[in-house]
């Protein structure tokens, strides 16, 4: 008997991007900060369930900044909510993103990979030390989708990946959502406190730089940042 031309899983595989592909092109008006905010606003009490639907699967159709959405949620919902709704749909989001570059590579691409010794590197330190990898990464804030792509095309144990993103999102999200609430009242004293703590935690990779340098997980932040 005949092997099948094209597996089942390659097809699954095309279908699934040419999916995403469509839904990516039908959305694409609404990717951006006020097109989210339209969009959920327009949903009424629903609103909250689009938003958190928006986040968990961004990193497959909408190509739209966590920034963004984290501002949308706190103009919308508030510091507290805005930052609940964040915070689920980002953890929802980072399992998304991880298995969607895991599914989608396939041997053939880790094999690729593999040829080229500075990811055989890269990808050697974040399996060895993954969650400290992923924890530095988070926190220095690299853009979340590109961190969980970069992990899922890693050997790196899933666990260790997403406790770690579970860590650092409540944080993260607490102060990009109160940036979010307070955009309106650009002059305000919360304002100004918001992009403080931005600056902050933008600043973490180089005032702990010389601190980090000799830990495992920092190599993997160096070699991608």
């Amino acid at each position: 008997m005949n092997k099948p031309v094209v597996s089942i899983g390659a097809a699954v595989k095309v279908l699934a991007i040419a999916g995403a592909g469509a839904a990516a092109w039908k959305w694409f008006p609404y990717a951006n900060p006020d097109g989210i905010t339209k969009a959920v606003a327009s949903a009424g009490a629903a609103g909250p369930l689009v938003f958190i639907a928006i986040t968990v699967f961004k990193p497959v159709i909408f190509f739209l900044p966590s920034l963004g959405l984290t501002i949308v949620a706190g103009t919308l919902f508030g510091p507290v909510y805005g930052t609940i709704y964040v915070v689920i749909g980002g953890a929802g989001s980072t399992a998304v993103g991880f298995y969607t570059s895991r599914w989608l590579a396939g041997e053939r691409l880790r094999g690729f990979l593999a040829s080229r010794k500075s990811l055989v590197r890269l990808d050697e330190r974040m399996s060895g030390a993954g969650f400290r990898a992923t924890l530095m990464l988070r926190v220095f804030n690299l853009p979340w989708d590109m961190v969980s792509y970069a992990a899922g095309l890693s050997s790196m144990r899933f666990i260790d990946f997403y406790l770690a993103s579970l860590i650092a999102i409540a944080p993260v999200s607490v102060i990009y959502v109160y940036f979010g609430s307070t955009v309106a009242h650009a002059g305000s004293a919360g304002f100004f406190i918001a992009l403080a703590l931005i600056f902050v935690t933008g600043a973490l990779p180089h005032v702990y730089k010389r601190y980090f340098r000799r830990k495992p997980g920092y190599a993997a932040y160096e070699d991608l940042g």
